[in-house]
């Protein structure tokens, strides 16, 4: 279903607020880890923003969706990455941690403050609630993963795994709602 999940997503960051997007590009200078990248939505936007962008995703299809949108692409999972320590200037993580559980969650975060160099930026959104289940959304008839948080829930995330928050916000384009953090590794 990558490709219909591509098609139902491609237009997100013009429908939504794009000042998340926009400051983390402007604290960003050099190399990003597109973590989850799905099919390269967010990956060529941040490509656009002069950053070299390398997207990550355990999809070999949305990885193929990747390199056929010109974006270097590597298959990983999100609790141990095919990537060198302290390698990447920045770490993006849109809607991605949250398909997995939350039991495993420390493990990604440890994950992307390892390949975070010092004072690293992390762009991290999540979804507010506090349910975890499969269900279907964008349009995939397919059930997926989806962990739900509240805000000090990820706030107490981010402090214990040795992050700094730079700027917070949230939105809600329908029933749900967005909340969005740039940090930085401390």
């Amino acid at each position: 279903m990558a490709k219909e999940y591509d098609d139902e997503t491609i237009d997100f960051w013009e429908r939504f607020p794009r000042t998340f997007f926009d400051k983390f590009a402007k604290l960003v200078h050099g190399k990003v880890l597109d973590v989850g990248s799905g099919p390269g939505r967010d990956g060529l936007l941040l490509k656009e923003k002069g950053l070299e962008v390398i997207c990550l995703d355990a999809s070999e299809a949305m990885v193929k969706l990747c390199e056929e949108k010109g974006l270097q692409s590597i298959i990983g999972d999100f609790t141990s990455m095919p990537c060198d320590d302290n390698s990447f200037d920045g770490a993006w993580a849109y809607t991605s941690l949250l398909h997995i559980p939350k039991v495993d969650v420390s493990k990604a975060f440890n994950e992307i403050r390892r390949i975070l160099k010092d004072r690293g930026i992390l762009s991290l959104g999540l979804i507010e609630g506090d349910t975890e289940e499969y269900r279907e959304s964008s349009g995939v008839n397919m059930p997926r993963w989806f962990s739900f948080y509240k805000k000090e829930e990820i706030e107490q995330l981010l402090a214990q795994h040795g992050f700094e928050i730079l700027y917070f916000e949230q939105f809600q384009p329908r029933s749900k709602n967005y909340l969005n953090f740039i940090a930085r590794k401390q």
